[in-house]
């Protein structure tokens, strides 16, 4: 092959094949970059910018430390942060249903090796009919650090360690216990609680131990696994008969009175607008409660708890359909009481009632308000509807014994409807009431506070002279004891009928007591209700 050299450029040489080929003359790397002369014929170097490219690196770097520290927040909100433990066991990056998922699985892992003379089974704490609240433990893992700088949330060297209990031992249940290993026992009775008589308070049935198997040492087993996630298996527990006390003892049966008898003396109430038109009082409680030993145990959607008391919703608003609503009535009906001087009621004469008007569906949330302010203690339940609210007629009565008119005045709101003859105490002078110093009629404010229509009065009383008076009479009527140291007014009391216009001219002959006319005894003895107030004056 012929070669060609020299400096004339688009040189073309021929392969053996006879096809050309084109030649370029070297390149001069010092020409590079140099510009042609100008118009002057003066060559002007060009000097080739650099580019500087290390700004574009550490934007590009910052762009993406960025967009990782966003992803990692985005990340964050839905999983665990980093440092929060659970027992001690990192649970950072794990989302609330692996947490779940990891605590039931480490609870249903819990096998306890337990041994009963001579036989072994693995029981668990579902075989014992205890829970673990997973869902809230998961939570309360989502929640940790939430409340820290922002920081401090992502920093991994700042630990929170969520430690919660699991369950309480007491409220084991032995049944697929025994039935595994063969063990027989007497059941202890738990304690209960239960409303008194008046229906305005409970009281406590006391509980009784048993004879069985202690299930504490086989939980706290259990529960040693579990707080390691099983990363630890159980250790063997070997169990014998003991005196056991019962899940609900007198004690927490007690503590469950307490909280029963403060939520009836100050009962949830139920309301339209501002209106108060019914009260949870204590057959409601009792009717919506039970008492469980384990303040720990899950709950229900449909349930609340205060202390060792459990409501549950459903029972509530079955309760208010059926107890409360129905005595509903939509017109109104006024009542009318009497009161006395201090404004109390002493007796209603005629029961009246509100014109209550519930609106369709305004009180399908009873339930659910009612167990969020019993497990508060306080509170009330809101209902949607009308309410007219009824009228009280009251009349206010009073009596004033005049020891010096010898006179029993009856009033009514103030105004004078009757006046009787009456004698008072032989030791009350006729004239002017004042006492001897004997046997008298007491003056004063009272009310009346015990009433019979017959009673069989005797006693004795030692006057100031040394004398003892003695007396005992069959078949007083009428009898409206007013003072506490045995005084009443009643009907006079002698074999044969003395009448109110009999006692203008008959003197003080008494014991301390008021009579009044065989004729207007009874009509006294119906007026003066329960709690009338009498003043005695001289």
């Amino acid at each position: 092959m012929e070669h060609f050299s020299g400096t004339k450029s688009n040189s073309t040489a021929y392969a053996a094949d006879g096809v050309s080929t084109a030649v370029f003359d070297p390149i001069d790397i010092a020409s590079v970059g140099t510009a042609a002369r100008d118009g002057g014929g003066k060559a002007a170097k060009a000097v080739i910018k650099r580019r500087r490219i290390w700004p574009w690196i550490i934007a590009a770097v910052v762009v993406l430390l960025g967009a990782l520290a966003g992803g990692s927040v985005w990340f964050f909100q839905s999983h665990a942060l980093p440092g929060v433990t659970l027992w001690g066991t990192s649970m950072a990056g794990k989302s609330h249903d692996a947490i779940v998922a990891e605590i039931d699985a480490a609870v249903d892992n819990a096998a306890v090796p337990v041994t009963y003379n001579g036989k072994t089974e693995n029981i668990t704490l579902k075989d014992m009919g205890l829970g673990v609240d997973s869902e809230s433990i998961a939570t309360e893992i989502m929640q940790a650090k939430r409340n820290d700088g922002f920081f401090s949330q992502y920093a991994f060297w700042t630990s929170t360690t969520v430690s919660p209990e699991l369950s309480n031992a007491k409220a084991a249940d032995v049944t697929t216990l025994n039935s595994k290993l063969g063990i027989t026992e007497s059941a202890p009775v738990d304690a209960k609680v239960q409303i008194n008589e008046a229906k305005d308070g409970f009281n406590v049935i006391q509980g009784s131990k048993g004879e069985g198997v202690d299930a504490s040492d086989i939980v706290a087993s259990a529960e040693a696994s579990v707080k390691t996630l099983g990363a630890e298996k159980p250790k063997a527990v070997t169990v014998a008969l003991k005196q056991i006390d019962p899940a609900i003892t007198d004690d927490i049966a007690s503590q469950a009175k307490t909280t029963l008898d403060t939520l009836a003396k100050n009962p949830v109430t139920i309301k339209i607008a501002d209106k108060v038109v019914a009260k949870l009082d204590a057959p409601a409680l009792a009717a919506v409660s039970t008492v469980e030993a384990d303040q720990k145990a899950p709950l229900k959607s449909t349930q609340s708890r205060n202390g060792y008391v459990v409501f549950d919703s459903d029972k509530v608003q079955q309760y208010y359909d059926e107890n409360i609503k129905t005595t509903f009535k939509a017109e109104r009906k006024d009542s009318s009481v009497i009161l006395n001087n201090a404004g109390e009621v002493i007796q209603t004469v005629v029961e009246g009632h509100d014109g209550i008007t519930v609106t369709a569906g305004g009180d399908s949330s009873v339930g659910t308000q009612a167990i969020a302010a019993f497990s508060k203690g306080e509170g009330s339940v809101n209902v949607q509807g009308t309410v007219d609210p009824m009228k009280q007629k009251a009349v206010k009565r009073h009596v004033v014994v005049d020891l010096s008119d010898r006179k029993v005045y009856a009033y009514e709101d103030g105004k004078l409807i009757r006046t009787l003859n009456m004698i008072a105490a032989s030791g009350n002078d006729e004239k002017t009431g004042a006492c001897d110093g004997t046997m008298c009629t007491p003056t004063g404010d009272f009310d009346v506070w015990l009433k019979y229509e017959s009673q069989d009065m005797s006693g004795n009383l030692t006057l100031s002279n040394g004398k003892v008076e003695t007396w005992n009479v069959a078949n007083v009527g009428f009898v409206n004891y007013f003072s506490h140291g045995g005084c009443a007014i009643h009907r006079i009391a002698s074999s044969t009928p003395v009448n109110d216009a009999d006692l203008v001219n008959t003197p003080n002959g008494s014991h301390g007591c008021v009579g009044i006319g065989w004729d207007v005894a009874e009509w006294f003895y119906k007026w003066a209700v329960m709690g009338t107030s009498v003043h005695v004056q001289q």
